[in-house]
């Protein structure tokens, strides 16, 4: 390309310029139109209730099964809430592949895998964790029965 000031300065040197302009336009709309059809989906552990969320993690959609409305009011907020979380981590992880694609980078590298591993085990813990105190409450409630 040109050093500004030197005076190097080349038609097509322009040409050039306005083309990778149009490419980043022509990948930016397709972002754009991706972005707007993703949907990230969530279930509940025990699966009676389902979430859906838009791209910006908004959720759209809570679907609660018949069976579900039987768990107490804590129980039920506490699943529809995992719902909801594995919604919005679901948006967020098509949402980075989009980005990605867009930018047209290189598939992950094998340090990234591992670290998104990570952040799923980790997410896995945390649900599991949630899940344990949960039946650590049922079980509690039923002993002072």
């Amino acid at each position: 390309m040109f050093a500004a000031g030197s005076g190097d300065f080349r038609l097509g040197d322009l040409d050039r310029v306005v083309e990778q302009a149009e490419q980043a336009r022509l990948r930016l709309e397709v972002m754009r139109s991706e972005f707007e059809g993703i949907n990230g989906e969530g279930e509940s552990a025990n699966g009676r209730i389902r979430a859906r969320s838009d791209a910006e993690g908004r959720i759209l959609e809570v679907v609660v099964a018949p069976g579900a409305m039987e768990l107490g009011s804590r129980d039920l907020g506490e699943e529809i809430t995992l719902a909801v979380r594995r919604a919005q981590d679901d948006s967020a992880l098509r949402r980075e592949q989009v980005m990605r694609e867009a930018a047209g980078q290189s598939p992950r590298t094998p340090e990234e895998i591992v670290e998104q591993l990570g952040e799923i085990a980790h997410r896995f813990n945390r649900a599991m964790d949630e899940q344990e105190a949960r039946l650590d409450l049922i079980l509690r409630d039923m002993g002072e029965r």
